[in-house]
């Protein structure tokens, strides 16, 4: 249980932020994009991830395979393989003073998921309730997949990239993403965990979102993404602050080593998405089918 619930933590983040598009018509469907010009002595990648998926739908390839053999270093959004990793995410997980945010959700609500933690995870709100609600979300989320087990985008290159002896890095830490969640109202983000185990919105839309990453859509992704509250009010500090910072260190690590990065794929299109950033600094972005 132990281990289980560590990995919990570690895509706890990724997937929350990652959860939130903010995409705009693309003519190219494409998750692998290559990086070059602009001085660069090698070619970069980058590859959009969702953070959950079940294994039939997990996409990899051998243009996949062969652009991550092919670059010197591995750039994750967390730095996967930092052996604090696993302490750093348990000590941010847990509300401010142990506050149990049980009587913050309406009553239907906060019934429906002790129901549902006690029945998938053993305990119920009294316990779990401690834990702040993007942790309760992803915890939901990933016993409503329909399969018994999960594939990590994440985990898998971390894997690859320590059998191929490649250093592995993180564009950000722990504590930054967590501050962006201490942004977000406490009403909102019970209010979209409470929806969770009370309607069937939430994994509708999950569904249509594995489905046109599967696809490589973003034009649907965008289309599926695009009404959910966190995006509207919220995308300037999920995504868009969180894209300009990620410029000047993708540009820093590419001009070093060559260089993969896999991050979460409503951060690559849009005005202000990382492939036209990276267009707008000089590079040159070519979609890898």
């Amino acid at each position: 249980m132990k281990k289980n619930y560590c990995n919990i933590l570690r895509l706890t983040l990724l997937f929350c932020i990652g959860f939130v598009f903010q995409l705009q018509a693309q003519t190219e469907k494409s998750l692998l994009w290559k990086i070059s010009g602009n001085g660069l002595e090698k070619d970069s990648y980058v590859f959009g991830t969702i953070h959950m998926i079940c294994p039939d739908q997990f996409l990899m390839n051998e243009e996949i395979k062969g652009a991550f053999t092919g670059t010197e270093q591995l750039v994750l959004e967390l730095d996967m393989d930092d052996p604090e990793l696993q302490q750093k995410m348990q000590a941010v997980s847990i509300n401010s003073g142990m506050k149990n945010i049980q009587g913050e959700m309406k009553e239907e609500q906060s019934k429906a998921l002790d129901q549902f933690l006690t029945q998938n995870y053993g305990a119920g709100l009294a316990q779990m309730g401690i834990l702040k609600p993007f942790v309760l979300t992803s915890m939901v989320l990933m016993k409503q997949l329909p399969c018994d087990q999960m594939e990590s985008y994440e985990f898998f290159f971390t894997q690859m990239a320590q059998q191929q002896g490649k250093e592995i890095l993180g564009l950000e830490d722990v504590a930054f993403q967590v501050g962006i969640f201490d942004q977000i109202p406490l009403n909102i983000q019970l209010e979209e965990l409470g929806k969770m185990v009370t309607t069937d919105e939430s994994m509708k839309e999950f569904q249509t979102t594995v489905e046109a990453y599967v696809a490589q859509d973003l034009d649907k992704l965008y289309q599926t993404i695009s009404d959910n509250p966190m995006t509207g009010n919220f995308s300037e500090i999920l995504l868009d602050q969180r894209n300009e910072n990620w410029i000047p260190v993708m540009k820093k690590q590419m001009e070093e080593k060559s260089t993969f990065f896999a991050v979460g794929s409503g951060h690559l299109a849009g005005q202000k998405g990382v492939l036209n950033l990276l267009k707008e600094a000089g590079y040159t972005l070519s979609p890898v089918n």
